[in-house]
């Protein structure tokens, strides 16, 4: 679909899925299907007074009756994140353009997916995506505490000892040693500080490792430090100048 087409939405639902996460459904006004999509993607959201803003769709590619997407109001927000949490609730329309695939899932034998904060959204559909692959996968997640972390319990009441949950409160930062060889497995990250663009990291081609935010703006310091973990693991120095 071209992404510059604007879509007609309804907010059919809206609910708090964490602290200050909330969680939007959206639909057509007609019901029709909306456009497919898979795991990674994200929608632009038009808002009041020209704001534009990426949000990551985290629902079910298979069901195209809706999508849905999960924002984090952010204490800095220039916006965006406050007109969602603020000003949207059941019943009120919505533009969006998209779904843009800037992030795809790229094939593997395995995965290793790390989410910080609210990164889980764009990882949310892919264990989905790995399993239908045929692939293993294993999902670690860290945040401030448990009840800032959007959906993490779901995940690790259906897939047991395969999602690692990290509350910070409680077990400290996520610790993400990520070594040279990975034995064929790809390492997914989101969370503050990854990537732009979905890019593999340069200089690491034994460790591929994609950034699946669609934007490098997150929210806290501790999805900051435990994405640097992964990017720049402990017997590699982070680059000069680069606090963490």
């Amino acid at each position: 679909m071209n992404a510059e087409i604007e879509l007609e939405l309804v907010v059919v639902a809206a609910a708090a899925v964490a602290a200050d996460v909330r969680l939007l459904e959206l639909r057509r006004p007609d019901g029709a299907e909306l456009p497919a999509w898979s795991a990674g993607a994200h929608i632009d959201m038009l808002l009041d007074d020209g704001l534009v803003r990426q949000y990551s769709l985290c629902g079910d590619p298979t069901d195209r009756s809706r999508w849905q997407v999960a924002v984090l109001r952010e204490p800095d927000s220039r916006g965006g994140s406050a007109h969602v949490h603020d000003k949207l609730g059941e019943g009120d329309p919505v533009k969006a353009r998209g779904p843009r695939h800037h992030c795809e899932l790229k094939p593997a034998a395995a995965y290793v997916f790390v989410a910080g904060g609210i990164g889980i959204t764009p990882i949310l559909p892919m264990p989905a995506a790995a399993d239908a692959a045929g692939a293993d996968w294993r999902l670690s997640s860290g945040g401030r505490t448990r009840g800032s972390m959007a959906f993490v319990d779901d995940l690790a009441a259906r897939h047991g000892d395969r999602v690692v949950v990290r509350p910070q409160d409680e077990t400290g930062l996520l610790d993400l040693p990520v070594g040279p060889d990975q034995d064929g497995r790809r390492v997914s990250g989101a969370g503050h500080g990854a990537a732009p663009g979905g890019r593999d990291q340069p200089g690491r081609p034994r460790q591929p490792v994609r950034s699946t935010a669609p934007t490098a703006r997150a929210a806290e310091d501790l999805e900051r430090q435990a994405t640097a973990r992964l990017l720049h693991p402990p017997h590699r120095p982070p680059p000069a100048g680069r606090r963490l």
